[in-house]
């Protein structure tokens, strides 16, 4: 699993354990060359230069990176953190990494079956080939093994001192290609238009089943063949979902047609600093999907959640924010759009599923269930509650789902018994945004995607599945800058 610190705080105890460190007996190096790191603890700062490691008998070469922002004045990304990963696809498809923050430690070897997936190292290394410690922003390295070797390398110039950051700054061209200006609400004129197209495509949208009264059923039936890539509650945080979208290769196997996009709903409505009752952020929000809905009609893919509508119990802390949301629409872009944004609602599925995973806003049905039930869902409003707004059954709420119900529903799907089953709906904590094996079941994860500070994904690749977290950056204005360049 991909380490990710959402936040830290030096503890007595880890204060404690700074000042009884063995750092002091490391041998501290300047890095000019490349060195074979002996069996010993070699620290040296980065000074925000990255390497090249090689590990190994067969010499597997690894980048390590500073984290940095596309923007330099970003003060959140104070924590000198570092991401590992294999430069031979990071740049070229859909692949995981490591981060390590501040007081992290990973060790390479060969027990370590998630490895192979993430890095793609030999599975000829020993347990335990070579230790990587983030301490403070200084590195530590020892090699565990220095009859296999491995050896460091600075990246000190050519394409490479760079390269992250670059590739990134194309993708924000591409963003600001598609979008436009992230920042500018549409006219109700143009608004009316963008969901009318939005609305046609959903209405013969490609993978799903029609149901009886030939209307689009309530299950998107993914090729087993697509990638996915998985987002969960944005709740109107647009630079989280610009974000993601300038990292990875996501947007550009979006573009090449290898990968969908699916949001797992509930995009509108904010839910943080009590601005419970603002409203245009969620038209904002909204117009970009719809904008990525049109470019990618047969790869982006939005299922319904419990604030997707305009019902009076959809509300925060007392705030109708149904009905506010109703109102906002209808004042702002008339009847006519009002109208266009019920239809994009009902026409809306509630699942999603390949042979690799299975992902709904909420929770799984909790009575019995079938294909053909979920595909004319209209007809059953219960399955809808389930799946829009059922909560995970714990003590206090006894009528939440548990793991018979996500083992019932991979049955009814026809998936293996550990196919991952991926929700938004309910953040475990105010802090994270990834929560895997969550009430202690097996391949249960919540995906959030309305934290302020990180934001996570859920990525798939073949039969790797990738929880993924990235640094939340200001990328609307940045967006917004690059199409007002371009422009010009």
């Amino acid at each position: 699993m991909v380490k990710n610190k959402i936040k830290k705080r030096k503890s007595l105890l880890k204060l404690i354990k700074i000042a009884f460190s063995d750092l002091e007996q490391c041998e501290k190096i300047e890095l000019n060359d490349s060195y074979k790191l002996p069996n010993k603890k070699i620290m040296f700062p980065l000074e925000n230069y990255p390497l090249t490691i090689h590990v190994g008998l067969d010499a597997h070469v690894l980048h390590l990176y500073p984290e940095l922002p596309l923007e330099e004045k970003e003060d959140k990304f104070s924590e000198p953190n570092y991401i590992l990963f294999d430069p031979e696809y990071y740049y070229t498809r859909i692949t995981g990494f490591y981060r390590l923050s501040d007081d992290d430690k990973l060790i390479l070897g060969c027990d370590i079956a998630e490895q192979y997936a993430y890095l793609n190292t030999s599975k000829k290394l020993p347990e335990q080939q070579l230790s990587i410690e983030n301490n403070e922003g200084k590195l530590v390295f020892k090699c565990r093994h220095p009859e296999t070797g491995s050896c460091i390398t600075p990246l000190l110039k050519g394409k490479n001192l760079n390269q992250i950051n670059k590739w990134r700054r194309e993708k924000v061209t591409r963003l600001a290609e598609i979008l436009g200006d992230p920042k500018e609400i549409l006219s109700a004129d143009d608004a009316l238009k963008l969901i009318h197209k939005v609305n046609v495509i959903i209405e013969n949208e490609v993978y799903r089943e029609k149901d009886i009264h030939d209307q689009p059923g309530g299950v998107l039936s993914i090729p087993n063949k697509m990638n996915s890539i998985i987002i969960g509650d944005l709740h109107t945080q647009l630079d989280n979902l610009l974000t993601l979208l300038s990292q990875n290769s996501f947007l550009s196997e979006l573009d090449s047609k290898k990968a969908c996009l699916i949001f797992l709903g509930d995009a509108v409505h904010p839910e943080i600093n009590n601005k419970y009752d603002e409203m245009e952020s969620s038209m904002l929000i909204m117009d970009i999907i719809f904008k990525l809905k049109v470019y990618f009609p047969n790869q982006v893919f939005y299922l319904r959640g419990n604030h997707d509508g305009f019902s009076e119990e959809i509300s925060k802390k007392g705030v109708p924010q149904g009905l506010l949301w109703e109102k906002q629409l209808k004042k702002s872009r008339g009847k006519h759009y009002l109208k266009e944004m019920q239809r994009f609602y009902d026409n809306l599925p509630f699942l999603a599923y390949s042979k690799h995973y299975i992902c709904c806003h909420a929770g799984p049905p909790t009575s019995a269930v079938n294909l053909h039930a979920l595909v004319n869902i209209k007809n059953y409003p219960k399955l809808i509650k389930d799946l829009i707004d059922r909560r995970l059954q714990n003590s206090n709420r006894m009528s939440g789902y548990n793991k018979s119900d996500i083992k019932k529903l991979r049955r009814c799907l026809n998936v293996g018994d550990n196919t991952p089953f991926i929700v938004g709906h309910t953040p475990m904590d105010d802090e994270a945004t990834l929560w895997e094996n969550v009430g202690g079941i097996s391949k249960h994860t919540i995906v959030y995607g309305g934290n302020t500070e990180w934001v996570g994904v859920i990525v798939q690749n073949g039969k790797n599945m990738y929880p993924l977290t990235y640094p939340v950056e200001s990328l609307t204005e940045i967006v917004s800058t690059e199409f007002k360049k371009i422009n010009h």
